[in-house]
């Protein structure tokens, strides 16, 4: 980037905010020691990567209510089913960083 500042006879920061702007709407790809890159337009960003896993847990999450729901279960009994199996995973792994955290200390 200094060389890139130099050639252009502009300042060091405005070439870093132009590299940065052009990251951020992912016309650049970042690569350690390797510099930038141009990235590949026609793939995804890592937004619409994560838009697409949510809509596609949404339809999942879709397909199993139905299922219940053919199966005569009721919203709250799901919702309830849902939150319990969510507990399982979100609070095992902040109980696990907890005591890592706590043996980390007592080390």
């Amino acid at each position: 980037m200094r060389s890139l500042a130099s050639d252009l006879g502009i300042n060091l920061h405005t070439v870093n905010k132009a590299y940065a702007i052009l990251r951020e709407e992912g016309y650049l790809l970042m690569r350690r020691r390797a510099g930038a890159i141009v990235s590949d337009r026609s793939m995804p960003t890592a937004s619409q990567r994560a838009d697409a896993q949510d809509q596609r847990m949404r339809e999942e999450l879709h397909r199993i209510a139905l299922a219940y729901k053919a199966r005569g279960g009721s919203r709250e009994r799901f919702a309830a089913l849902a939150d319990e199996q969510a507990a399982t995973v979100f609070d095992r792994s902040s109980n696990r960083s907890d005591q890592s955290a706590r043996s980390d200390r007592t080390d």
